[in-house]
């Protein structure tokens, strides 16, 4: 080839690259605009949810919006919460705790109280209805990523601490070169899962109903419950497999990329595995001058501005906006502004705490006349209403249970297999993500119709159902955690002839432990919150029925009766909290003291 042929080839490909760049981002603006569209319409009480095959296009499209949106909040939240918990011991006693209860409280729990106290806000459009719809979603995604990284802040490397310290690094300079490059693998790992469950409560959020009252929002979600309550078969699967689509595209466009980026910071890797984990679409950003135009408009922008500033060499862009940052954060510092010693009188200044106790006690009287009213409200209930939802709460968690213990003895074995043999993580992931990505309640009643056949007790039907998405909240946490296991430690057990049982016992198990531990939570986090969809289950010429709390809150909800869901949510949260207290907690414990 000609060195003129071959300059038009490289421009041809640049080329291709950039349209394909410009047509995704088009698509995602149109979507964007279809969001502001439907939030800025006026609110009112019935929608009509369009079920022709025209709209699904528009629906899909929203539903996508409104799960990125989440997703990116989530993140932000848990790198934050995570951060905050990882290094502040006294916030940790509390912060844990709560995250363990919040994940574990079912999306009916949320969803009222943000419809309805969000309608009061916008009243005039349906802003209301779409922050809470966004809300509840992140309420479905948020609190597996906030364990992911608050467990890779935990296990990061003594040596990485050490080295920051050697090169003084400052606190900004840490989270970004140290921290944050620890916790990709499991941020991405487990964003997977929280894009699954937002699609898992997708017709939950979209197409909420509180008594005799419609907040249904036009999305895919509601277009998939209304042609399936409608007997509209053929559109129905024509939204399933739009669905399908979207989550491989999903896969391919986003998920893809960033496992193919994310290699580099795999712990202890030999360098055989990252030279063949690619992207097709990473390689048409790589490709595509967009992302050097937009860099170099930054640079120019900046050095106009500030014509001393050392950004003209390659690369330096991150390093400047993490300096600036820190900077920036240096100059609004209170300790700039007040002197030391002001500081110092403030804190031990004899109106600070009179400040704070009224700053309490404003608070505490604002709710205190509301608390007869609650409290008559929930002693309308019997004591055969609360002995019901606390059996209710018993027999759903002993469904988690078995949900755990199911999942997890197909999980680590395959688990390990995968995250240990990096050729076939890459053959198998594709196929596992886009089985967890997939909403499992949307195919809940084609498995209700095929256990009925089965005769099987609703007890164990329920929980089988209950697997089907929670189980991978386990596989993928073990998937993680064996592929940061050092290529060291596997070649000891290799140089001194280890037998399986002794390799997994000392170090298999050992090592993906802590990892082993956010599965087993946050899969009984997603298990508590599947329970809403899998012990009702509505089918074509039946339906099935199973006891617990899951059912009661479905029951609350589509009644209108508040006071038994408060309650349900009371004893809920309170199962939690014994929950954590004493086997969380303690599992946690363990998995420190064996990793160590």
């Amino acid at each position: 080839m000609t060195q003129f042929a071959k300059v038009q080839a490289s421009r041809s490909a640049f080329l291709r690259a950039d349209i394909i760049v410009v047509f995704i981002a088009i698509i995602i603006g149109m979507g964007f605009t279809n969001f502001l569209s439907t939030g800025s319409s006026p609110f009112i009480e019935q929608v009509k949810i369009d079920t022709s095959i025209s709209a699904l296009p528009n629906y899909a499209l929203l539903s996508f919006i409104r799960s990125m949106l989440a997703l990116f909040l989530s993140y932000i939240f848990a790198i934050i919460y995570g951060t905050l918990a990882a290094n502040n011991k006294s916030l940790e006693r509390f912060l844990i705790p709560l995250l363990d209860v919040l994940q574990s409280l079912p999306v009916l729990a949320f969803l009222p109280g943000f419809v309805l106290a969000l309608i009061s806000i916008f009243q005039s459009n349906r802003w209301g209805l779409e922050l809470a719809c966004l809300l509840t979603i992140f309420t479905g995604q948020v609190w597996n990523l906030a364990f992911a990284y608050y467990e890779s802040q935990r296990t990061l490397q003594p040596e990485f601490k050490e080295v920051s310290k050697i090169y003084r690094l400052s606190v900004v300079q840490k989270f970004f070169f140290v921290d944050l490059p620890n916790g990709y693998r499991p941020l991405i790992y487990n964003g997977m899962m929280s894009m699954a469950g937002g699609w898992f409560f997708l017709t939950t959020c979209e197409a909420f109903t509180l008594g005799n009252k419609d907040f249904r929002l036009p999305g895919l979600g509601s277009y998939i419950s209304e042609t399936f309550t409608t007997g509209n078969y053929f559109n129905f699967c024509s939204a399933l497999f739009v669905l399908i689509v979207i989550i491989i595209g999903t896969n391919l466009f986003l998920w893809k990329p960033l496992i193919a980026w994310v290699t580099r910071f795999r712990d202890g890797d030999d360098g055989k595995s990252t030279a063949v984990d690619e992207s097709w679409f990473l390689n048409i950003i790589h490709q595509t001058s967009i992302p050097d135009l937009i860099s170099t408009g930054f640079k120019r922008t900046v050095l106009f501005l500030f014509p001393k500033a050392d950004i003209a060499e390659s690369g330096a862009t991150r390093k400047y906006l993490i300096d600036n940052i820190e900077k920036w954060g240096t100059v609004i510092s209170p300790a700039n502004w007040i002197s030391t010693d002001k500081v110092n009188k403030i804190k031990h200044s004899s109106w600070l705490p009179w400040l704070v106790t009224f700053a309490v006690g404003g608070l505490v009287f604002s709710i205190l006349p509301k608390l007869p009213s609650f409290g008559q409200s929930l002693a309308s209930l019997s004591n055969k209403d609360w002995f019901t939802l606390i059996h209710a709460v018993f027999l759903t968690g002993s469904k988690v249970f078995f949900v755990i213990i199911i999942s997890t003895i197909w999980t680590i074995p395959v688990g390990l297999w995968l995250g240990l043999n990096p050729r076939l993580e890459r053959i198998f992931q594709p196929i596992i993500q886009n089985l967890a990505a997939f909403p499992a309640p949307v195919l809940f009643p084609f498995l209700a119709l095929a256990l009925s056949f089965l005769k099987l007790p609703s007890f164990i039907s329920a929980t089988l159902l209950m697997c089907v998405g929670s189980q991978w909240y386990i596989l993928f946490n073990v998937i993680g955690g064996a592929s940061r296991i050092p290529a060291e430690l596997k070649l000891v057990t290799q140089i001194y002839k280890f037998s399986l049982w002794h390799r997994f016992s000392k170090l298999y198990f050992p090592a993906i432990l802590p990892s082993l531990a956010t599965g087993w939570i946050t899969a009984a986090g997603g298990a508590w919150n599947a329970s809403v969809v899998a012990e009702i289950v509505e089918y074509p010429g039946g339906s099935l029925r199973s006891e617990g709390i899951g059912a009661e809150l479905v029951h609350a909800t589509t009644s209108g009766n508040y006071q038994k869901l408060i309650a349900a949510i009371i004893c809920i949260v309170v199962a939690l909290v014994i929950l954590n207290r004493t086997v969380w907690r303690t599992l946690y414990i363990f998995a420190e003291r064996v990793k160590d």
